[in-house]
């Protein structure tokens, strides 16, 4: 299995570096604006290379091996990674990127239908798989803010999912292709970034976290909160700034830089350090998770509390410092 994180790392990087090479040519940059985090032009787009590798090492990896429901759910991938590669390239529409969204959920669900969730009804689970197939691909394009931050969050849970999937098996075989991957689109990203990842990465990454999730539960290896329990940070810090920005009633759709990341990376604590932070929480995450494969809504409740009195105690740091920067203006 080692081969295959040698693989994907080693694909990754190499298509990243194409990708960085087609978009300075073609002027795919984003340019900073007062919305945004960085300071310099930045090509973008570099996700499709972590996305192709990741494909590439698992098709090789499993080989005619490969389910029926996992060949759906990768093209779920790909049908997301396509609408995001149109958007970077000059814009897809809101509608079309939500038809596709839920296409997406929809493919996942031969790999998802009958898991359980939390000992709801079965009919819940299609509901629940398309809705957070949806979700995911959006957290992780609303958390694809700063330098780092996605890469090496996939980076955890890619190899959370090696570590205590089966051994030799298609489930740890995924794990390992996504840690690779995102170790080799991290050698472009990290802070300087000399790209960033784009649509056609951020929502095509957040369907491939979905799948890896769903193949832990069908080894009946980890039940739902288990499988996922690496990305609460991701998933806290994307809820509560929605509930904050509802409560503020502005518009979900509008460009912001209110997430906790984006406000201590501006803060002065920068897109390294930040990014680590976040990585650190979501690695003790994993942690706890490899410990208790079946915590449940206990093992949620245990790994939500510290993480949200850590999220408050930053933000009312950050509250604070603001505060007195504007009292000094």
């Amino acid at each position: 299995m080692s081969r295959v994180f040698v693989l994907a790392t080693s694909l990754s990087a190499l298509l990243v570096l194409l990708v960085r090479t087609h978009a300075l040519r073609r002027g795919l940059l984003d340019r900073p604006n007062a919305r945004s985090s960085h300071s310099v032009a930045t090509p973008r787009g570099g996700g499709l290379g972590l996305i192709v590798a990741f494909l590439i090492a698992l098709v090789l990896a499993t080989g005619a091996a490969i389910r029926p429901a996992v060949v759906s759910a990768l093209f779920g991938v790909l049908v997301v990674a396509v609408i995001g590669w149109v958007d970077d390239h000059g814009g897809a529409s809101v509608r079309a990127r939500v038809v596709v969204h839920l296409i997406a959920g929809a493919l996942l669900l031969p790999l998802g239908f009958a898991l359980p969730v939390l000992g709801l009804p079965l009919w819940f689970g299609p509901v629940w798989w398309v809705f957070w197939t949806v979700a995911s691909i959006n957290v992780v394009n609303f958390m694809d803010g700063i330098d780092g931050i996605i890469g090496l969050q996939a980076l955890v849970f890619g190899s959370y999912v090696a570590l205590v999937g089966e051994p030799d098996g298609s489930t740890q075989a995924a794990g390992f292709a996504l840690a690779g991957a995102s170790l080799g689109f991290l050698l472009w990203n990290w802070s300087p970034a000399k790209i960033f990842m784009g649509d056609v990465g951020s929502g095509a990454l957040g369907v491939t976290i979905v799948l890896l999730g769903a193949l832990l539960m069908r080894e009946g290896r980890r039940d739902l909160v288990a499988a996922f329990a690496p990305l609460v940070p991701l998933f806290l810090d994307a809820s509560l700034t929605i509930i904050a920005r509802m409560w503020r009633r502005e518009r979900l759709s509008d460009a912001h830089r209110t997430h906790l990341y984006q406000r201590l990376a501006n803060g002065g604590y920068g897109h390294a350090r930040v990014a680590l932070g976040f990585g650190a929480c979501s690695l003790g995450c994993a942690l706890v998770a490899a410990r208790f494969p079946a915590g449940g809504v206990l093992l949620l409740g245990g790994l939500l509390a510290p993480c949200l009195l850590a999220w408050v105690a930053a933000d009312r740091w950050m509250v604070g410092s603001e505060t007195s920067v504007t009292k000094r203006r």
